[in-house]
């Protein structure tokens, strides 16, 4: 795969909510619940997970996400983390896949993506919305409310339900306007 041959993902522009509410619907409509398996999502929707040593691979043609086609794309995850930092960084790049490509492809973009990579240093407005579609396709926001207070706001013991890590429970908190 070059790099050469894929448009580079760009900004959909949508609002946070407008993400996060998509994130969530697609959740439901594939039938994924927190905790699930994301590596058996992807599959399941015609991608493919590998892991590839990136810190030697030239960082800007490194992607970490490579679309083919809708039922056919690839998530490259770094070998060096932790399985915990790899399901957001999977929910990360299939919120590329969905907010970028698909979603593009379906609101009548004029001259939407064939072939598309994420780059790992995409632009800023990129990025955020494929954070914003993680933590809510990951972490729900009615079902992070209830067990944030379920939990009493322990961080620790909400990322291990969403089996996420305590940064990223902690940052969705934020969001959520739990904690300052």
């Amino acid at each position: 795969m070059s790099p050469f041959d894929y448009d580079a993902a760009a900004p959909s522009n949508l609002t946070k909510a407008q993400v996060s509410a998509l994130a969530e619907s697609i959740a439901r409509k594939l039938d994924y619940k927190p905790g699930d398996d994301i590596h058996d999502l992807v599959k399941r929707v015609g991608g493919t997970v590998r892991v590839e040593d990136t810190l030697t691979i030239d960082p800007e043609h490194s992607g970490s996400l490579y679309v083919d086609g809708p039922n056919n794309f690839s998530i490259i995850v770094p070998a060096h983390t932790s399985p915990r930092r790899d399901r957001f960084t999977i929910a990360h790049e299939f919120g590329h896949f969905i907010v970028h490509y698909m979603w593009r492809r379906q609101a009548g973009a004029k001259n939407p993506p064939q072939k598309m990579v994420a780059f790992r240093k995409g632009t800023e407005r990129v990025e955020w919305e494929a954070n914003w579609f993680a933590a809510a396709f990951l972490m729900p926001t009615e079902q992070f409310k209830t067990q944030y207070h379920r939990l009493g706001g322990d961080l620790a013991a909400i990322a291990e339900v969403f089996e996420v890590s305590e940064a990223a429970a902690e940052v969705r908190a934020r969001q959520l306007g739990l904690q300052k």
